[in-house]
């Protein structure tokens, strides 16, 4: 687990962040700067993602987010930290979102019923993707390699699997 912290070099305010792998911290390096966000953090990143020093607080193999939490509890409430929670969401020693992190009993059976209602999923709007479908279906093409008919989606795996009978890859 990588603990970050992304300074912002000319107002001095800081977010405390957490990455479950280098590759993943290199990511949100590159990445936080385009999420849609009124999140105050957000907003001066997309502003001017140069103006931010990230620097890595501490890389551990443990794989849980204690030290980020630990910081949190210590810095969330300065007027110059980014973090609003001290918990992020997540309860000390618990998954946190995203891996090993589950919808509660009672938010399941709200997204089921939302699901199931009528309006949900309109029949006017099932009917035309239903028809799009069998479309696709019906606008098949020959393989180039082997004649047989195929739908436009279906081609690539095809060809690159093992069922094309032609000379695609085949050395003489």
């Amino acid at each position: 687990m990588i603990t970050y912290k992304a300074t912002n070099i000319k107002t001095g305010r800081y977010y405390i962040g957490s990455a479950k792998t280098y590759c993943r911290y290199m990511n949100r390096v590159g990445n936080h700067h385009v999420r849609v966000s009124q999140n105050p953090f957000h907003v001066d990143l997309q502003a001017n993602p140069l103006d931010f020093r990230w620097e890595i607080l501490m890389e551990d193999k443990l794989g849980v987010r204690t030290c980020e939490y630990d910081l949190l509890q210590i810095h969330v409430g300065d007027p110059l930290c980014y973090n609003k929670s001290k918990t992020n969401g997540a309860i000390r020693g618990v998954a946190q979102r995203g891996y090993g992190w589950e919808h509660s009993e009672e938010t399941r059976t709200q997204m089921s019923a939302s699901a199931s209602r009528p309006e949900a999923q309109p029949i006017h709007k099932k009917e035309a993707q239903r028809k799009c479908g069998k479309a696709l279906q019906a606008t098949k093409s020959p393989c180039p390699q082997c004649g047989m008919m195929l739908a436009p989606g279906n081609m690539v795996k095809h060809i690159k699997g093992t069922r094309c009978k032609g000379n695609w890859g085949k050395t003489s």
